[in-house]
């Protein structure tokens, strides 16, 4: 991409806004928008309510750090701005520059996504320069028909539930703006209900699906609150009405089948009932979803396994591992013996020696002897409580981890 002290091929610009079509969202456009203008850029409903805006943080803008704190704008500033700038005749309006009156501080470009029967919604481009250049008007105007394009293209709007539920998914959303979309979803609908994560490999047929995936649980299950989050689909499945476990699961499970047929993952969290753990919840589904080779999954189902996963990912892993698994896997290589899958497949079976000797195919007796000798060679005491849990804990990460 050009720098901006010259004057940008307009091929290239579109090039540039096509290439981010078909990942999921309005946020890559308006990423790719600011790396052309160098410039923060918004973009709102009809209603001049938040759809996106990029970067995530205030800028010393009331109207863009109100948008960001609160995702809508008071009526009365609405209507301000309106009556400065949208006096000219005519429905529609398109890209142009203002500098003075409520944006002296901070020039902007205003444009308006519509299409041949109503408004979409607005854009503004804060380039923060007291004159504009005509290739940046251009700009603005491309930046529209690719929001249009897009908008088309997923045959909806991003529903005011969805952009709530994404708030609510961000542990670093504002209280106030966690507060307002908490009341929004919660008017409309009855808990407990499912978080449902499903991963979105990073290819471009992946991510292309995400839209296709969003329009399914829109049109066919209305309970249903999807969004894309991190690129993953994220979706809420309550009810509008009080409804069994027993329906809201059998949602779940139909929507998990029909991504399974495109080789989508799944991870399910139930019971959902406080809005603002949502964020821990996502964590939860996605962990699960990670642990599936296909289908879907619920993570109370296969708890402690997401745990071990999220601590095997850490870089600090090796450090919850117990210093003796190392030892004994030397040993093991070194001497020919089997210390490690006996001591693995004891835990595995909670201790009981009955079991272990069994799945093992070894006598009790053998199992014993193996056992006194790990604990003389390698200082384990397996009768003390916090060892036994310390080795269970780290096994689990094991499976996950190379030693």
């Amino acid at each position: 991409m050009q720098k901006n002290s010259q004057t940008p091929d307009m091929l290239t610009i579109y090039k540039d806004f096509h290439e981010v079509m078909d990942k999921p969202g309005f946020l890559p456009l308006l990423q790719c928008a600011y790396k052309i203008f160098n410039a923060p850029v918004l973009f709102t409903d009809e209603h001049y309510s938040l759809v996106s805006l990029y970067p995530a943080s205030k800028i010393g803008d009331p109207v863009y750090d109100t948008l960001f704190e609160t995702g809508s704008l008071p009526i009365e500033t609405i209507t301000a701005f309106q009556e400065a700038y949208l006096k000219d005749p005519g429905i529609r309006y398109e890209p142009f520059f203002a500098k003075d009156g409520l944006v002296k501080e901070r020039p902007r470009i205003f444009a308006e996504v519509y299409d041949d029967k109503k408004i979409l919604g607005h854009i503004a481009i804060f380039i923060n320069s007291p004159k504009v250049k005509s290739w940046q008007l251009e700009a603005a105007a491309a930046l529209t028909s690719a929001l249009r394009i897009k908008l088309n293209l997923t045959r909806h709007f991003t529903p005011t539930l969805s952009r709530n539920l994404n708030d609510l998914l961000n542990r670093d959303s504002p209280n106030l703006l966690k507060d307002k979309s908490m009341a929004n979803i919660s008017q409309t609908r009855k808990f407990p209900g499912i978080l449902l994560v499903a991963l979105l490999d990073q290819n471009k047929a992946q991510q292309a699906f995400a839209n296709v995936a969003l329009n399914y649980c829109l049109h066919k299950f209305p309970s249903a609150i999807p969004t894309i989050y991190n690129n993953d689909l994220v979706i809420l499945i309550t009810d509008k009405k009080k409804q069994h476990t027993s329906s809201v699961k059998k949602i779940a499970e139909e929507i998990a089948v029909f991504l399974s047929q495109y080789e989508v993952r799944c991870g399910a969290v139930y019971p959902v009932e406080n809005l603002y753990l949502l964020p821990d919840h996502y964590l939860q589904g996605r962990l699960t979803a990670k642990l599936m080779p296909q289908g879907m999954a619920y993570y109370e189902k296969v708890m402690p396994e997401p745990l071990y996963l999220y601590l095997s990912e850490l870089p600090e892993c090796v450090g919850f591992i117990h210093p003796a698994l190392k030892m004994i896997s030397a040993y093991d290589r070194d001497n020919e013996t089997e210390f490690l899958p006996t001591l693995k497949c004891y835990c595995q079976c909670l201790f009981q020696k009955n079991e272990a000797s069994e799945q093992l195919h070894v006598h009790r007796n053998t199992l014993l002897y193996r056992l006194n000798r790990m604990e003389e060679l390698f200082g384990l005491d397996l009768k003390d409580v916090n060892t036994l849990e310390h080795l269970m804990i780290s096994f689990g990460i094991e499976r996950y981890q190379v030693l």
